[in-house]
């Protein structure tokens, strides 16, 4: 699908919105072309818009090679690191016994190696080892079927029901979610993992006939952050500096604003708030050269007896961000980076909301020294919200009537 108009204003309706404010600007600064874009929903179940100011302002048929090469690369990564494709490296990966080596795909080789730096630095809290986890409470693809049949043991038979305490003791057990325990290496130009001989548990079903599982991992946030670090390497291949490239509105690369004013040409980027109801977004930051990620319990959840049960899965608890028994829902909503790369943003922003405020704080001070870093959090006693950041005051624009504490 492909979209070209003049001045195009970035409103996803998603967790990060570029050029809410600036990008609509009726002029576009003197020597630059207005903004003109590709859009497509064909590559990881979610929009990717690359917009652009071409060479000239009629018609884009000069990027198409462009546009073109970015699909690829996109179509090429989903088919590595997708589970339903079944000839994917995690594929192979997730259906290996414990103890199998198998050969991944040099892209899937790259994610698994970032994923493990990422793993090792956050001590664990940014976990691609929750697979099985993230089935089990239902947020794979699978899922989103309609209507959806249940066809493993472990699925759950109706959408209030909870996992069955047997799996989730299980599939969180430390041997089957240590992916530090997973050997990576090169061997005569080919690349390979091996699934931690001690990750499998054997659990038998209603009727008593034993399964065996073993460790799975899912890549679907830093999937996306690696194509959005490709694409970035494309476009300014092709001599571009104006323009962003969006993949699902968490994880996106800002060149410069062409209808900025400003000699740095910076972007009004506005951090949506996910619990959309009290208040669209609450933040907005101006960057621009930069890559941001963002991640939060808006995108994919569920409510249960009045516990919101989202798609990010601690690993140590086996349960979602802010659900664990004996706690109120408090905790850590969304959190925002600026200024990794993509991946390691779309890793990071997982790990802090894993961490809980505490530890994040911790990490943010220790790890992020340099980069521009927020989060929202939530206290459920008190029903209020308030924004932890290492920004300075003068560094953004709050929208929200919340408290903000420094980092």
């Amino acid at each position: 699908m492909k979209a070209a108009k003049q001045g195009i204003c970035i409103a996803l309706g998603a967790l990060l919105a570029a050029g809410a404010l600036s990008a609509c600007a009726p002029k576009t600064a003197a020597g630059v072309n207005p903004l003109m874009g590709f859009t497509s929903y064909a590559y990881f179940g979610t929009s990717c818009i690359w917009a652009f100011s071409p060479a000239s302002a009629e018609d884009t048929d000069a990027e198409e090679p462009t546009w073109n090469a970015l699909k690829a690369m996109m179509g090429r990564t989903e088919e590595s690191i997708s589970d339903e494709y079944e000839q994917s490296s995690v594929h192979r990966f997730n259906l290996a016994a414990a103890g199998e080596e198998v050969e991944l795909d040099a892209t899937a080789y790259k994610l698994f190696v970032l994923a493990q730096e990422m793993y090792l630095q956050t001590e664990g809290a940014y976990n691609p080892a929750v697979g099985l986890l993230v089935d089990l409470w239902g947020f794979t693809p699978r899922f989103k079927a309609a209507p959806f049949v249940p066809e493993l043991p472990y699925d759950r038979k109706t959408s209030d029901q909870l996992p069955d305490p047997v799996y989730l003791t299980a599939f969180s057990a430390p041997e089957m979610t240590d992916f530090s325990a997973v050997e990576l290496y090169e061997r005569e130009g080919k690349y390979y993992a091996v699934k931690p001989a001690s990750a499998s548990v054997v659990i038998p079903d209603a009727e008593g006939a034993e399964h065996t599982y073993t460790m799975q991992v899912n890549f679907g946030g830093i999937g996306k952050g690696y194509c959005v670090d490709e694409a970035e390497a494309i476009i300014r291949a092709a001599g571009h500096k104006y323009g962003y490239f969006n993949l699902g509105g968490s994880s996106m690369c800002m060149l410069q604003d062409p209808d900025a004013t400003d000699e740095a040409r910076l972007w009004s980027i506005d951090v949506a708030s996910p619990r959309n109801a009290v208040f669209e977004q609450y933040l907005s930051v101006r960057e621009a050269d930069i890559s941001l990620s963002s991640s939060g319990d808006y995108e994919e959840y569920y409510i249960t007896d009045d516990v919101r049960y989202c798609h990010i899965v601690d690993g140590s608890t086996g349960y979602p961000v802010n659900a664990a028994p004996g706690g109120d829902g408090s905790g850590i909503i969304t959190a925002s980076v600026f200024g990794l790369t993509a991946a390691e943003g779309d890793a990071t922003t997982t790990a802090l909301m894993v961490m809980g405020r505490e530890k994040a704080i911790a990490y943010i001070t220790e790890h992020l020294e340099g980069k521009d870093v927020c989060f929202l959090y939530y206290d459920a006693s008190a029903d209020s919200y308030t924004m932890y950041t290492n920004m300075d005051a003068s560094e953004y624009t709050l929208w929200a009537d919340i408290a903000v504490s420094e980092i």
